[in-house]
């Protein structure tokens, strides 16, 4: 045993610079692999990070892109009354009501501008009507987008007769019309034009569908008219 011993000792006496040069070999290697595997590591979490970030910009853009759709989705507007180029338009809900009117060639020599809102951002299947110079009675109302809501406010404070007899809508000629409160020449002939066109009137709240009688006025003259 002492003998195998003394062996060793004599074997690591005369290979101790190979040894120990060995070792540092090993340590250099053990190091070296550390620190390969560590920006391995490090790479490899930043790349999951810019590819988060690249979803998320990418999120951002297709929200951002939906939005800008949403602003300028396609609408159509019916442009009636006192334009060059009255028509059904195809605009998008970013437009304004003076838009519209440019693309109806603009106001012809008869329009009244003074009850219609040009500011007005414009929606899907409204109409947005002209009226004629004389048409509207009242100040003009400058928060409206329509004459019908004009003529609505207008008529708002008009009294129904309160004695007489009733105005017959069907047999009524344009003086007698015109004796209604808040019924000039214009809104009378309108009348009978649409009683010409459509047949007489079935009802007094048919007269909503003439151009120009919004609820609140045909409301006010129902006490004063009949069919």
């Amino acid at each position: 045993m002492d003998k195998y011993i003394g062996k060793v000792k004599e074997a690591i006496e005369e290979y101790k610079f190979q040894i120990i040069f060995g070792l540092l070999i090993c340590i250099v290697l053990t190091v070296t692999y550390c620190f390969i595997n560590k920006n391995t590591e490090a790479t490899a979490t930043s790349g999951q990070t810019t590819q988060v970030q690249s979803k998320s910009n990418g999120s951002k853009e297709i929200n951002q892109h939906a939005v800008k759709s949403n602003q300028h989705e396609q609408i159509f507007v019916d442009v009636k009354g006192a334009v060059i180029n009255p028509g059904v338009y195809q605009a998008s809900t970013n437009m304004r009501g003076t838009d519209l009117i440019k693309m109806a060639g603009g106001f012809n020599n008869y329009a009244d501008r003074n009850h219609v809102n040009l500011a007005k951002k414009v929606t899907d299947q409204e109409i947005l009507y002209i009226p004629i110079q004389g048409e509207v009675i009242g100040t003009p109302v400058t928060n409206l987008g329509s004459t019908e809501s004009s003529n609505n406010d207008d008529n708002a404070g008009l009294d129904s007769k309160s004695s007489g007899d009733k105005v017959n809508l069907n047999e009524a000629d344009s003086t007698k019309i015109q004796t209604l409160n808040g019924i000039g020449q214009k809104k009378a002939e309108k009348i009978i034009d649409y009683r010409k066109q459509n047949g007489p009137f079935k009802s007094v709240d048919d007269l909503k569908n003439v151009p120009g009688f919004g609820e609140r006025t045909v409301a006010n003259l129902k006490p004063s008219v009949s069919v």
